[in-house]
């Protein structure tokens, strides 16, 4: 099985980030599984880093620098054409701050008797001790409920990007990532996008720990804010329009919790907005 990975950086350097650090230990290790692959380190960081990606036997690295900082459907979709040329079947989605193992390798390459239908294998993602991804997506607030067992997932779900693997077959049929979801919320889509095509998604049982980033309003500035909740909407009114209602409320809900708990009165004004436009 040949897979092209791409690992997205941002103001970062390779050295730096958790996700590279942990991939060249496996790549270096006597037993690593990982031959004839394509790694893609993509950078969206202002200023190119001095970086002279390593030789490793049977490992082919590319490291590209877009000062543009187009998002990460920008980095994927660049990674897909690659892919395609490299004849691979599988692209590995991967961030910068995912801690890799060997067992989540040995266990995506050597998987077997998984159905055609299958677009998307995944693992078992934690954070804190808590299982993250993925999830059932017919919830608003899927962490307060079950989690799915391994296996394929008849019923819908939605996995974070990073560890996921996707079939190039499948992001040829819907013409690669949706540049309309740059950095947020492209995960929801994508997986919206499987099951709507009538797919299905494979969770494998192995685990791996990432930083779950959880939006702190004392902190996320409001051009990151409005960011966030202009590909919330466009997902709930363009794509996942059967919980649309329930999102309106949730709107009003968080309208309200923000004017009590955050400073920057103009975050909550934005979600006020948001609820009216609905």
């Amino acid at each position: 099985m040949k897979v092209t990975m791409v690992v997205v950086l941002y103001k970062l350097k390779p050295e730096e980030s958790k996700t590279f650090h942990t991939l060249k230990q496996i790549m270096n290790s006597t037993n690593s599984p990982l031959k004839d692959i394509e790694l893609i380190l993509y950078d969206n960081s202002p200023a190119k880093h001095d970086f002279t990606p390593p030789q490793i036997e049977g490992i082919h690295i590319t490291y590209y620098h877009d000062p543009r900082n187009l998002g990460i459907a920008s980095a994927y979709n660049y990674a897909w054409s690659a892919a395609k040329e490299n004849n691979s079947q599988w692209l590995l989605l991967l961030d910068h701050d995912t801690e890799l193992t060997l067992e989540y390798f040995k266990s995506i390459l050597t998987i077997k008797d998984v159905p055609e239908n299958v677009s998307a294998v995944v693992p078992k993602i934690n954070s804190e001790n808590t299982m993250i991804s993925p999830v059932y997506s017919n919830s608003l607030r899927p962490l307060k409920e079950e989690r799915p067992t391994p296996g394929v997932q008849n019923q819908p779900v939605m996995a974070i990007n990073s560890g996921a693997l996707i079939s190039v077959a499948f992001l040829d049929e819907i013409n690669g990532f949706n540049q309309d979801f740059a950095l947020d919320y492209l995960d929801h889509w994508l997986f919206f996008k499987i099951y709507e095509k009538g797919r299905k998604v494979y969770l494998m049982d192995v685990e791996l720990e990432h930083e779950l980033s959880v939006m702190d309003y004392t902190r996320v500035s409001l051009q990151r804010y409005q960011s966030i909740l202009n590909s919330e909407v466009n997902f709930y009114q363009n794509f996942k329009t059967d919980l649309l209602p329930k999102y309106r409320i949730q709107l009003v809900k968080r309208f309200f919790k923000q004017l009590l708990t955050v400073k920057n009165k103009e975050i909550a004004k934005q979600t006020l907005k948001k609820v009216f436009s609905l």
